[in-house]
């Protein structure tokens, strides 16, 4: 008689190596925005300006600079509040993050032009317009991430969307009236994400808050034992028996 034999499971693709890789493509971005200033430091040094006349003559630049950097840095942060290693790995996933990527390494490019070229409403609309992309997309991870966490059985907040989707509804406004002004003073409209993801939240849009609401279950496939922080997930342990 035959003895059976049971052949192991597939191991579950989680979605660590993608964060890696996540981490390391950004960083390389945020590298290369310094690129055109060591160019222009390079002439300076040729032309022995002094501290004073190059920063006068690039402060554009200086401030082009500066701004994607703080930009490409507050993604990093949401992506990395919604994105989870132990998360399964699905193909729809990893596109969306693939996708999401471009928009980040095509930052670098449209800085330098920001940096380089005078103001106009193709220009500006090219550099919002690619935020908005990035920040919808990150919102479209966001659902993805918690529907998938909620598939496997893991826990996840029902207000993980939430950040994503009220940076991307600004980021769309701030491309609608810099189309109409064309302006990049428009971006400061990005310091009210946090009173838009409030509303959201407090209206349910994309579920309800569960340290507000009791530990209930939450709309949106949220589960009552976890809790969000800017840091990521943090799982709570299950009530006691009485």
């Amino acid at each position: 008689m035959e003895a059976r034999t049971e052949t192991a499971p597939a191991p579950v693709r989680t979605s660590e190596r993608l964060i890696a890789f996540l981490d390391a493509a950004i960083a390389i971005a945020l590298t290369l925005l310094i690129l055109p200033l060591m160019e222009s430091v390079s002439e300076a040094v040729d032309e022995q300006q002094t501290l004073g006349d190059y920063a006068s003559e690039h402060s554009w630049q200086l401030l082009a600079f500066a701004l994607s950097f703080v930009i490409i840095a507050m993604f990093w942060r949401m992506h990395h509040g919604i994105q989870a290693p132990d998360t399964p790995l699905t193909q729809p996933h990893l596109t969306l993050q693939l996708a999401w990527l471009f928009t980040i390494t095509v930052m670098p490019v449209v800085t330098a032009l920001t940096g380089g070229l005078d103001t106009d409403r193709p220009l500006v609309a090219s550099y919002i317009g690619n935020l908005a992309v990035s920040a919808w997309l990150l919102f479209v991870i966001a659902l993805v991430e918690r529907r998938d966490r909620t598939a496997a059985g893991l826990p996840v907040d029902a207000t993980l969307p939430a950040t994503p989707l009220a940076v991307a509804l600004l980021f769309t406004l701030t491309l609608l009236l810099a189309l109409i002004v064309p302006s990049y003073s428009w971006l400061f409209l990005m310091a009210l994400s946090g009173l838009v993801r409030a509303v959201l939240v407090r209206l349910g849009v994309v579920g309800r808050d569960q340290t507000a609401h009791g530990g209930g279950d939450a709309a949106g496939g949220g589960i009552d034992d976890t809790a969000e922080h800017s840091s990521g997930i943090e799982k709570r342990p299950p009530p006691s028996a009485p």
